[in-house]
Formats: structure tokens, C-alpha cells, sequence
């Protein structure tokens, strides 16, 4: 028997219900087959009683007291692993980890924020750029402490705050690099390659005539290592390592041991294993392949502190293609594709099935980044688009499995969709809310600043798949194709930050970049402009443990923002009715549908699908809300399709900003709909996602140029005039404050954050 506490919190906490009158607000939770009538509410042969009603604040939380079912399990050649089922309403998640139940549970669930995908100076582009943080420091950062920056000369004289505590985060640093970042950064000179040539050059040091120690010697040292270390777009899309440990390979592979339990003893430091779970801090790091410039990075986020003795990494995967083995090829024309089914092969033998209770996910992020390279005049593409077609069905198979989730959002811009005004058309979409925060690349390096970016590249020059809603229609024709959808994705964002700052995304002039020394003054240059300060992931699970947000992760009840923190809650039926947001929808969201990222029951005769979609406003930077959309897209007669309906709030609701960045106008400061598809087919694939946009505010680029630099983007007829009067060097410093959406780079000066959920599917 599980009781259920009662403890209204106050209104800045997590949402959790509906702000109105609610039932079973001190139930009690008993294994039954009972129906739903009134007073009882069934979810998966429990049910919720009703004990009382009153009113209660929209933030409410409930404690749960764990259930004594456990089942002890003894794994061949292995220890013995003790595994708890703990039973809640909307379901049960494993507990496979020894650690305290947590004080703070809800059987309904509860919104954690959080960090998937965040570098610190362990990671070889980040060090090149003499950031100084380590994954223990950005820990910390994660918990409300501060970590320290490299300001633009490339030294640490910044200090980052973190304005709002997460609740669970994950260090990825570059895997491909341990063993490097092990020797140049140690204090052991006695290693063959510490005074290596590039070892030295990571660490800053070049010296030349007439250069002094400083910033021009630190950016020198960051160009030549650049040179010297990534010809042809890194070692790594070549199956090689760096010359150091080629020379030295010994000691790389002990480095690239110590960084592995360095980052694996952070992550274990910072987690929370008390009653009072007040952070969740999961082992993980990216496989960072990126042949000829297109991106195939991935996440792998360990459940537990059962974990792959070495990282599976893109030096692992990489494959070298001769397309004509008749003549002798110039060797960037070498590289093909990585085979990613060696990670997951790799992950799966020395992790799912090792018998010690590991599991694991990959993430793929930055499509907007991966969409191929085509071979020329020739059909065949050298590299393919990280969205590839799958081979087979078994390829598809393992696919879904091991990519429960995709990266919709980061400091590198949207991927959800494309449309860009200054062409007046979009990537296979009519939506011109896909104008949010682009990049003018279609290529890694370029977004990153190793080769020139700010140029502007039609849609029709992108491939359909650079772009997750485009991915998505597709997985509905390939599951009719395959049997499975290879591409059925939750929704997460991210912010990729590469200062060991995670979910620093403030958009205000405080915002000092992503990047160390690079974008140190974000609007000096083309290519830092375009970045975004990032988005944040949100779990949806019982408690703030490993176990209970890996498994939210994993059945994809999660959604992504572009940096605030609204509270989205999605859920998909049959039988929900206009008037179910006016009551305590979410048990009966559970009891009689799913949330997101799952898929519709079977269809009763003669139904539409009903869905009920609600958010609720960050109330710590207060931002009102401005509309809730439905995304829906579907396969009809072997094409794909979608359409954007606007379910809750007014997109004419007369928001905006005056030229001072003040908001104007009104908003919302939460919305709810019950919604039917009205143009429902009951023999057509489909998948519906909630897209919430908030009332418009100033741009943190704009923010930066009028506080700093006395420049106003928003005053389009004097920017030039403004910049034009300062001196040499804040010429130089502000040099793009006057970019904006017609201009290349593309810059929106006002933008609308935003938030994605993970889709609801139905197969016919």
C-alpha cells in the first residue's frame, strides 16, 4: 500500500495540475481492476480514491512512500543486483541502483529540468579555446554554484552564476580525445608527448617575434593547433589520432583511461543519493563523428554507474571509401560515413548485455548540421545525412531502440523546421514560425567557426532531413515500408555549451557566449551571432533519480524549450472531453490515453483522436504565453504531409516590444485546450506534437549591442549610424549588432521562445 501526501507549494515550484478544483487531493493508491467511476479513478490496476476536495495551487506536489515489492535478481557472471519495481499510478519504473527512496515522489509525475548535452575543458574544442572547467566544476555549476570563464583576451576573468538550480544534468565531453587531453593537460612532464607541438599549442603557448604573451599569442596558439592538429576536418573522420599518440600510444590509452574515471567519479561526487534527491547527475560523453564537415554526433547516456570500461567512440566507427578503386583519390574523398552500427553493437556487447544491470541511450543532435554530402553530379551521397534510410528492418529496429530521443534545439539553432523570409520559403514546410534561430550553414565546421560561415543557403539547399519534423513524417513512410519506424523520436533540447556552464541560457546581456575565447564577445562575428544561448531538457517522471528520468527519457515523456522553463503537459485518446481542462485532467490523461511520446490505443468505432494540451508560463521570468499549437503530420496516398493548428491563445494577441526591449501587449499566463483532429483518417499514419510559443521578447544579441555598445538593432533607419560612431575597437566588438532576419547572417532581433514535446503516434 502507497500513501499519497498532500503539500501545496508554492507558485513559483514546478507545475503539476490544472490551477482549479481537484479531486483525490489526498488519495490513496490500492491495486484493483475497479472501472473509473467518480470518486475512483483506475490506472493500470491501481486506483486513485478520493479522500477530499479543495482548492489547489497549480504547483502542487505530492510524496509518495514507495511500495515493498522488490525482486532480487542474480545476472550470469555477475553480482548480485537487487532491483526494486516501484509502482505508481501512471505506471512503475525499475530502481537498479542502491540509493534512498526519495521523500519527493508523484505518482503522476513531475517536471525535472535539465542538461543532456554539455562540455568542459576535457573536451579538445573547448580546451582549444582555454576553457578552464572540468566536469566536477560544471556539476557544481548545475546545482547553483559558479564556475569560471575566459573572457575575449583568454584569460579567466569571468565568473558565470546559475540563476535557477537544475535538477539533473550529463557532462558529454568529446570521447575521441581522452587520451590526448590526458597528456597535453597533465602535470607530468615525464609523459613522451607533454612537449609535444600541439601539446603546447593546446595549452596556449606560441611564441613570435614581436607578439607578446596575451591574447594574440593565446588566439595564434588556437589557429596554428587548429592547423596543425585537424587537417581535414579532424582526426577522428579519419580513423586516426593525434600525432602525439600515435608517437606515444601508451600513454594515451592510460590518459584516455583517467579522463573516462575522472568524468565517471564526477558524475557520481554530484549525485544526490538521500531522501531529499535534489540532483540527479548521469555518466555520459558524445561520439563526436564528423566526416567532410557533416554531422553524426551522438550522446550516450548511461542509466547507472554500470558504464563501458572505454567510450565507443567515432575513431571506432570511421570507414574509408575509395568510390573509384581504379585510380589513386586525393584523400578527403576518402572518407565515407561512419558506421554507427559498431556503437551500438559495441554498447549493446559490453553494456546491455554484460549481466551488471548497465543501460544506455544514444542521442543524436544538430541535424541541421548532418544533412550529407552528395557525391558531386552523381546521385550517390559520400556521406550520408545523419537521418539516414535504414538498410533493413532489423537496422531500423535497433535504431528506434537505441535512439529513443533527439536533440531538437542548441547554441547551434533550431532543428525542428526551416523557413527563412529572406527566400519567402521553407524546407518541405508552409510554416513561417520555422524562422526561429537559423544558422546559414549547413555544415559542422562552419557553424563552429573553423571555416567561414554567414553565408545565406537557400531551403532548397538543404536536405529534407536536416530537420526533425521532416524526419518524423518520413519515419511514418518508412514504418509503412519497413514494419518500423526507425525514426519514431521524443523531444529534448540542449545547449551543447562548451564553457562547462550547463543550461546558461539567459538572454541577456550577460550572456558571454558558448565557446571560451571564441565567442567571448558573441557579436563580433558572423558565425557567433547565429548561436543561440541553448534550451533546456524536461523529464517527466516520478522522482529526481537516475532510474526514474532515464526511464522518462527512454519512453520519451519529455519535451525541449529554447532556454525558459514553461511547464507542458500532452496528452492523446478518445474519449477526453471539452471540458476535461477544467478538472484534474492529468489522472484521467493517464488512466484514459497517453502522454507524450506514446502511442494511441486501438481505435473505437467511429472516433477521432482527442488530445488535451496545457502550459503554464515561467513564472521566474514571466514571460506570458501567447499560443499552444498542435503540429500534425501524416502519410497520404506515399506522401508526407503536415499541418499546424492553433489550439489555445490568440497568435494575434498584439505582443511585442517597444525599441527599448520593453514588453508590450498581453498574454497568457497558462492555456489549455481539448482538441479533436478534424481532419482525422483513420487508415493514415500520423503523429501529433505540441508546440507552445511565448509572448515575443528582445534577443540576448540584442540586449548585448544596446547595453554594451549604445547600438540598437531594433532601430533599423540609425544601427549603421550608431555603430559608425563608435571607436576602432568597439567597432570590431559590435561589429554584426545591426544583423537581422533580411540580412546575412541571419539575426532575429526579437524572438519568441518556445517550447517542443515529444509526439503522440497512431498506426492505422
Amino acid at each position: 500500500m502507497a500513501v499519497i501526501g498532500s503539500e501545496v507549494l508554492d507558485l513559483r515550484t514546478r507545475v503539476e495540475y490544472g490551477g482549479i478544483p481537484a479531486q483525490s487531493a489526498h488519495p490513496k493508491l490500492e491495486q484493483t481492476g475497479l472501472g473509473y467511476p467518480p470518486s475512483r479513478i483506475s490506472i493500470n490496476n491501481y486506483s486513485l480514491m478520493s479522500q477530499e476536495v479543495f482548492m489547489f495551487n497549480r504547483s502542487t506536489r505530492c510524496s509518495i512512500q514507495k511500495p515493498a515489492l522488490r525482486i532480487a535478481i542474480r545476472p550470469a557472471g555477475a553480482a548480485a543486483l537487487v532491483l526494486a519495481l516501484v509502482a505508481t499510478s501512471a505506471g512503475a519504473f525499475q530502481r537498479t541502483e542502491v540509493r534512498e527512496d526519495c521523500k519527493n515522489s508523484d505518482p503522476l509525475r513531475q517536471p525535472f529540468f535539465g542538461e543532456t548535452h554539455l562540455h568542459t575543458g576535457l573536451s579538445f574544442d573547448a580546451s582549444i579555446r582555454f576553457v578552464p572547467t572540468t566536469p566536477k566544476d560544471a556539476y557544481r555549476f548545475a546545482k547553483g554554484g559558479k564556475v569560471r570563464g575566459v573572457g575575449p583576451n583568454g584569460f579567466e576573468n569571468r565568473v558565470y552564476t546559475q540563476d535557477r538550480p537544475l535538477d539533473f544534468a550529463a557532462v558529454t565531453d568529446h570521447s575521441e580525445q581522452f587520451g590526448e587531453m590526458g597528456v597535453c593537460k597533465s602535470l607530468d612532464p615525464s609523459l613522451a608527448g607533454y612537449f609535444s607541438y600541439e601539446c603546447q599549442l593546446l595549452r596556449g603557448f606560441w611564441w613570435q617575434a614581436g607578439i607578446f604573451p596575451g591574447a594574440i599569442q593565446r588566439n595564434m596558439a588556437n589557429s596554428f593547433f587548429n592547423l596543425a592538429a585537424l587537417p581535414n576536418n579532424g582526426p577522428s573522420s579519419l580513423n586516426t589520432r593525434m600525432p602525439m599518440c600515435v608517437n606515444g600510444e601508451a600513454d594515451c590509452i592510460a590518459s584516455e583511461q583517467r579522463v573516462w574515471d575522472e568524468m565517471q567519479q564526477a558524475a557520481e561526487d554530484a549525485y544526490d543519493r538521500s531522501s531529499e534527491c535534489t540532483f540527479t547527475s548521469f555518466i555520459a560523453y558524445e561520439m563526436t563523428s564528423t566526416p567532410a564537415g557533416v554531422n553524426w554526433h551522438r550522446n550516450v547516456i548511461f542509466r547507472n554507474d554500470r558504464v563501458v570500461p572505454r567510450p565507443i567512440t567515432a575513431i571506432d566507427l570511421a570507414q574509408e571509401v575509395n568510390l573509384d578503386p581504379k585510380t589513386v583519390a586525393p584523400k578527403q574523398i576518402l572518407r565515407g560515413g561512419p558506421d554507427i552500427q559498431k556503437l551500438w553493437t559495441g554498447l549493446r556487447e559490453q553494456c546491455l548485455d554484460a549481466g551488471n544491470g548497465c543501460d544506455v541511450l544514444t542521442i543524436p543532435h544538430n541535424s541541421n548540421l548532418g544533412g550529407g554530402l552528395p557525391g558531386g553530379q552523381s546521385p550517390v551521397q559520400i556521406i550520408p545525412p545523419l537521418f539516414f534510410t535504414p538498410k533493413s528492418r532489423a537496422f531500423a529496429r535497433e535504431r528506434q531502440f537505441f535512439e529513443p530521443l533527439v536533440e531538437i534545439y542548441q547554441d547551434k539553432g533550431s532543428s525542428e523546421c526551416r523557413w527563412d523570409p529572406r527566400f519567402s520559403s521553407g524546407v518541405d514546410t508552409e510554416d513561417e514560425n520555422c524562422d526561429f534561430e537559423l544558422l546559414d550553414s549547413t555544415g559542422v565546421l562552419a557553424a563552429a567557426g573553423v571555416t567561414s560561415g554567414g553565408n545565406a543557403t537557400a531551403p532548397s539547399g538543404y536536405n529534407e532531413r536536416s530537420y526533425v519534423r521532416n524526419v518524423l513524417k518520413d519515419g511514418l513512410l518508412l514504418g509503412e515500408q519497413l514494419g518500423t519506424n526507425p525514426f519514431k523520436l521524443g523531444i529534448i533540447a540542449a545547449t551543447d555549451s562548451h564553457n562547462g556552464n550547463p543550461s546558461f541560457n539567459v538572454e541577456d546581456q550577460r550572456f558571454g557566449g558558448h565557446l571560451g575565447i571564441q565567442d567571448a564577445i558573441p557579436v563580433q562575428s558572423s558565425t557567433d551571432i547565429q548561436n543561440s544561448s541553448g534550451g533546456v531538457a524536461v523529464a517527466w517522471a516520478e522522482e529526481n533519480s537516475r532510474d526514474a528520468i532515464f526511464e522518462a527519457l527512454k519512453r520519451k515523456e519529455t519535451y525541449g524549450t529554447s532556454g525558459t522553463r514553461p511547464t507542458v503537459r500532452f496528452f492523446g485518446g478518445w474519449n477526453f472531453k471539452p471540458e476535461d481542462c477544467g478538472t484534474q485532467f492529468v489522472a484521467k490523461g493517464y488512466a484514459q490515453g497517453v502522454p507524450m511520446g506514446g502511442d494511441l490505443p486501438a481505435r473505437p468505432a467511429q472516433k477521432a483522436p482527442t488530445f488535451i494540451a496545457a502550459a503554464w508560463m515561467d513564472d521566474y521570468i514571466g514571460t506570458p504565453l501567447q499560443q499552444v499549437q498542435i503540429v500534425k503530420g501524416w502519410v497520404e496516398q506515399g506522401q508526407t504531409k503536415e499541418q499546424v493548428y492553433t489550439v489555445a491563445g490568440n497568435a494575434d494577441n498584439g505582443a511585442t516590444v517597444d525599441t527599448q526591449c520593453n514588453r508590450v501587449g498581453s498574454g497568457s499566463e497558462s492555456l489549455c485546450a481539448v482538441w479533436t483532429d478534424p481532419d482525422f483518417n483513420p487508415k493514415q499514419s500520423a503523429f501529433y506534437y505540441v508546440r507552445v510559443l511565448e509572448n515575443p521578447v528582445c534577443r540576448y544579441s540584442t540586449q548585448i549591442c544596446q547595453k554594451d555598445y549604445n547600438v540598437n538593432p531594433l532601430d533599423t533607419a540609425n544601427c549603421k549610424t550608431q555603430l559608425a560612431a563608435l571607436s576602432t575597437a568597439q567597432q570590431t566588438q559590435a561589429a554584426f549588432c545591426c544583423s537581422n532576419e533580411t540580412t546575412n547572417p541571419i539575426v532575429q532581433p526579437v524572438i519568441q521562445e518556445r517550447a517542443w514535446t515529444s509526439p503522440i503516434w497512431y498506426t492505422p
